[in-house]
């Protein structure tokens, strides 16, 4: 990792600075994150970055993501289904999980010891002609979100650890105009949300 930009994660002292820090690096401020990218996000999260940026910055820590695509790579099919996945707290959680639930969307969340809050398990994103490649949504366990800020402070980490695991994900093969709307909605919805307990 660029040295500038290891001192800066490694000075991030909690859940909300890494997900800012995750947004700065979607936009280009930061070229390195600490899960091994180094020359920035991949090509394909740039037409991404604009609704990823606004999910860190409302509390939705992004892991990873992808468009929906329906392509060919060396004479087969290649399609990937649209997702997202990240952590958030209790009730940011809920709200994603809902309004992509009544989306229509895929929906996995675990509570921070694994439990699912409905069903668990892998869903297949990618699939090369007959070959599914890749599969989201299994649980992460502490282990594994440390290995994803490596050098950040204990602290900072162990808020991740204890967040709320959330990812959702476009049924549709090669869909990507469903999944990002439902993401704005759900965090305009969890802001009004915490607007209103805040007047009261």
């Amino acid at each position: 990792m660029r040295r500038t930009d290891a001192h800066i994660w490694g000075a991030a002292r909690s859940f909300e600075d890494l997900a800012r820090l995750t947004a700065d690096w979607l936009e280009g401020s930061l070229v390195s994150h600490p899960n091994g990218h180094h020359d920035g996000p991949d090509r394909e999260t740039g037409p991404l970055a604009p609704v990823l940026c606004e999910a860190n910055r409302g509390g939705f820590l992004t892991e990873g993501s992808q468009p929906g695509e329906l392509a060919e790579l060396h004479g087969q099919p290649w399609h990937q289904r649209a997702f997202v996945s990240g952590f958030a707290g209790p009730g940011l959680a809920g709200v994603l999980g809902e309004v992509a639930r009544q989306a229509g969307l895929v929906t996995r969340v675990y509570l921070p010891a694994g439990r699912p809050m409905l069903d668990g398990g892998a869903v297949d994103v990618t699939r090369w002609g007959e070959r599914i490649n890749t599969g989201v949504g299994h649980f992460l366990k502490p282990r594994a979100v440390r290995q994803i800020f490596l050098s950040c402070r204990a602290d900072a980490v162990q808020d991740v650890v204890m967040a709320w695991q959330v990812t959702l994900v476009d049924p549709e093969w090669g869909r990507d105009d469903l999944l990002w709307p439902t993401v704005r909605r759900a965090l305009a919805a969890h802001q009004e949300l915490n607007q209103k307990e805040g007047a009261q």
